[in-house]
């Protein structure tokens, strides 16, 4: 029986969480601590969420998509797809983007100098005009820095590539053999999410249509469909690839929008994704057949005590396969593998 003592807290009459629980290929339990908050109707394993920088993950998997059918080369210059880059870009390539070793500056601060946030109204392409008028910080493949705006480039890319538009082509190439049939990016049209609360008090409808770092709405149901289905697709043996070194010795442990580290001794594969009004986690263990999804409509929580949350829930159902003295998964950033 899982032990859902690290969330039973939440008020379920409030803006909360759904988590499930998957071992094996259809075993999945599922808890539900908090409603829509609009007309009180509880949060589901089917219900309708943004999950932020989870889509990451779903991006890197259009690239892998085209890079297996030879549409384009891991080593491509990105200017080759984004001419409109300047040439200070020129040396930035498809696999830095990828694993966030580009050197781009820091997404957050180009994002608030705009003006943008998480009620405004602008897409992928506005957001690739902005990129435009920066120059990297350092050269491409030295530093390892999480840059939301690689992944904006890379859903660029998709369409240029393409032809079509990111969420259409996602659709077809990824959510669907996957059986992701509740799924969808914000740039096609579905279903809505449920609202999100900012602090848990003020409502969140997001209005932006941008991809590549975000963008994707979904649900528990069909998050346990594409853990199952990923590694064993042709997908998986791209994706899942061991991680660049970098020239310091350390691991780019964040490529192709998953995070591979260790926790407490065990391998795991994971990414989180937080904006206002929402937080998620989705981490794998895949020596022990076993992932934790969590998606929260509130970010009442803060990003450190929900990942405190994910992390006690973790430890409680791994119990005895984990070694307590070994660094848990926030200690383990760039670290080997093997000790």
């Amino acid at each position: 029986m899982t032990d859902w003592s690290p969330l039973d807290d939440v008020d379920p009459s409030a803006p909360g969480l759904v988590v499930g629980v998957t071992s094996g290929e259809s075993e999945v339990s599922w808890a539900s601590f908090g409603s829509d908050s609009v007309d009180g109707v509880p949060l589901l394993p089917s219900s309708l969420f943004y999950v932020a920088s989870i889509a990451k993950q779903f991006t890197a998997a259009a690239i892998a998509t085209l890079y297996l059918h030879d549409v384009l080369d891991l080593d491509d210059p990105v200017r080759r797809w984004l001419p409109e880059l300047p040439e200070s870009w020129g040396g930035i390539e498809v696999q830095h983007l990828l694993a966030h070793t580009g050197g781009l500056r820091d997404a957050g601060a180009v994002d608030v100098a705009a003006g943008w946030g998480v009620d405004s109204r602008f897409t992928t392409w506005d957001r690739v005009g902005i990129i435009a008028t920066t120059t990297p910080d350092s050269p491409p493949g030295v530093v390892h820095r999480y840059n939301n705006h690689g992944y904006v480039l890379l859903a660029a890319i998709v369409e240029r590539a393409t032809g079509t538009r990111f969420g259409e082509f996602l659709e077809h190439a990824v959510l669907a053999p996957a059986g992701m049939t509740s799924s969808r990016f914000i740039d096609t049209d579905g279903p809505s999410p449920v609202s999100g609360w900012s602090g848990g008090t003020r409502r969140i409808d997001i209005q932006f249509t941008c991809c590549g770092d975000g963008g994707l709405l979904t649900t528990i149901d069909d998050l346990t469909r594409w853990n199952h289905w990923l590694p064993g697709s042709t997908l998986g043996p791209v994706m899942l690839t061991a991680r660049p070194v970098l020239p310091d010795g350390s691991l780019a442990h964040d490529a192709w929008g998953i995070s591979i580290r260790q926790h407490r001794g065990l391998r795991i594969e994971s990414h989180g994704g937080s904006i206002d009004g929402y937080t998620a986690s989705f981490v794998r263990f895949p020596t022990e057949d076993l992932a934790i999804i969590v998606l929260a409509n509130t970010d009442q929580f803060g990003v450190s005590n929900f990942g405190d949350r994910v992390e006690e829930l973790m430890d409680s159902l791994l119990r005895n396969r984990i070694d307590r003295s070994r660094p848990p998964w926030t200690r383990t950033h760039g670290k080997p593998l093997v000790d």
